[in-house]
């Protein structure tokens, strides 16, 4: 029941997002200078997507393996053992965010911009491993 919810829920903010990022494309295309507004919507409707959705994804792996292993120490073991690649790009996003940003103020700008674009292409590639395996599923 939560995972449907929240499905819903990321289904919806993801929507919102991947329209605000297209309202940010239009206004750097027509040159005009308020296209910082939707480029902050598009990345608050991202956040209010992906997090709950995660939060719940990993809440139940860890259920599952603790029920399955008997113990908290199992259930830590079955999550992160799960998915081997879904767990390194998690912990990757997480160390390229918090490169960003350390990056933000008088940082280093390719720098920033690099992880911060590592942080979208990590994003992206979680949510379509988290779409495909929807799809097989429903």
């Amino acid at each position: 029941m939560a995972l449907w919810l929240v499905d819903g829920w990321f289904r919806g903010w993801g929507f919102g997002a991947i329209a605000a990022l297209v309202g940010t494309l239009a206004m750097l295309v027509l040159q005009m200078p308020e296209w910082r507004v939707p480029f902050v919507i598009a990345h608050l409707a991202a956040l209010l997507a992906v997090a709950p959705l995660g939060v719940v994804l990993v809440a139940q792996t860890f259920a599952r393996y603790r029920r399955e292993s008997g113990s908290v120490a199992g259930g830590l073991r079955g999550l992160f053992t799960h998915d081997r690649l879904v767990t390194a790009l998690v912990l990757a996003s997480f160390v390229t965010a918090a490169v960003s940003l350390s990056q933000f103020q008088g940082g280093i700008r390719w720098l920033r911009a690099l992880a911060n674009y590592s942080t979208v292409a990590i994003v992206v590639t979680l949510v379509w491993r988290y779409l495909r395996g929807a799809r097989r599923r429903g």
